[in-house]
């Protein structure tokens, strides 16, 4: 991780996650609610204790980040909490040659940070994957994204558990939700670093996977690459093609991210909150928000936890 120089980012106290959601991610999310059986393999989920498992894991084989353990990471992502206005989640960095961060829990999420990823980035492009962690937990994703972790991997292995119909419309669905809250944690990680072309270059990296050939990439020539890529539509085969190959993917192409993200920063709702005009927790009181038993902050009525003091909002 190398250092930049410091920069003075603007703060969003009492920011909503209303502010800077992706219409895409709402739609796919309200559709995801819908399916019947989801309920019940939520309960399960819960009783099975998998977000104890993990933590337990992580404790025993990562290195928790704290003001005292990775104090520069713990500096970074304590400046990204501080402007979501949000407490901060349990942070780990583990040793792991992939190149990727993940959240996880309900009760108490946590993020992850692969020791591969850390090594890619610098100190700006590190913020904007944590702030992109922390999107996902503001906006309250981190029930659904636990459990899409938990049920894509094991019925991958084993259809038969709820049938091969039945799973396939499960994990298609938790897939296109997955892919399209990615989306909404993407605005939060723009909000935090405040530099498009900081999230860019992240994406870029992300898709490349090289740190040494990295001063031979153009921010402009990949997002040209994104144009071209959507060129491929004029024909109907390779419609279906593109369709066949993301539909299994976790996460949206790096280039229509980068594209997305691009274009956010150039919408009214973007410069609207950088002035400080955006949707807040006390705003949204009037909107059916409810307090928090054990810090009253106010949250949504469906969420399984509190974003500000990471307990249980459940009554």
């Amino acid at each position: 991780m190398a250092a930049v120089n410091e920069k003075v980012r603007k703060r969003f106290p009492r920011l909503s996650s209303s502010a800077f959601e992706h219409p895409l991610d709402t739609q796919a999310l309200d559709t995801l609610r819908k399916i019947p059986v989801l309920d019940k393999v939520m309960k399960k989920f819960l009783e099975l204790g998998v977000e104890r498992m993990f933590r337990i894991m992580l404790m025993g084989q990562a290195i928790h980040v704290t003001t005292k353990q990775c104090h520069k990471i713990h500096k970074v992502f304590k400046e990204a909490c501080d402007i979501l206005d949000m407490h901060e989640p349990d942070l780990f960095l583990m040793s792991d040659f992939r190149v990727n961060a993940w959240t996880f829990g309900v009760e108490r999420p946590f993020i992850v940070l692969n020791s591969a990823l850390v090594d890619l980035l610098d100190e700006d492009e590190l913020m904007a994957v944590l702030a992109h962690e922390l999107g996902h937990v503001k906006a309250g994703h981190v029930l659904y994204r636990s459990l899409a972790y938990f049920l894509l991997e094991l019925l991958g292995k084993y259809t038969g558990m709820l049938g091969p119909l039945v799973s396939m419309a499960l994990t298609t669905s938790l897939a296109d939700w997955a892919r399209k809250s990615e989306l909404t944690a993407d605005r939060a990680e723009l909000l935090v670093v405040q530099d498009v072309d900081t999230c860019i270059r992240l994406h870029m990296k992300l898709a490349g996977g090289s740190k040494t050939v990295f001063e031979q990439t153009d921010i402009k020539e990949f997002l040209k690459q994104g144009g071209a890529y959507e060129d491929f539509d004029y024909s109907t085969l390779n419609k279906f093609y593109k369709l066949m190959y993301e539909m299994k993917l976790s996460h949206p192409l790096p280039i229509y991210r980068a594209k997305e993200v691009k274009t956010w920063s150039e919408s009214g709702q973007y410069k609207e909150i950088l002035a400080g005009r955006y949707p807040t927790d006390d705003r949204d009181v009037q909107q059916g928000l409810r307090s928090c038993q054990h810090c009253s902050a106010k949250i949504s009525p469906s969420f399984f936890f509190c974003p500000d003091c990471g307990k249980s909002a459940r009554v």
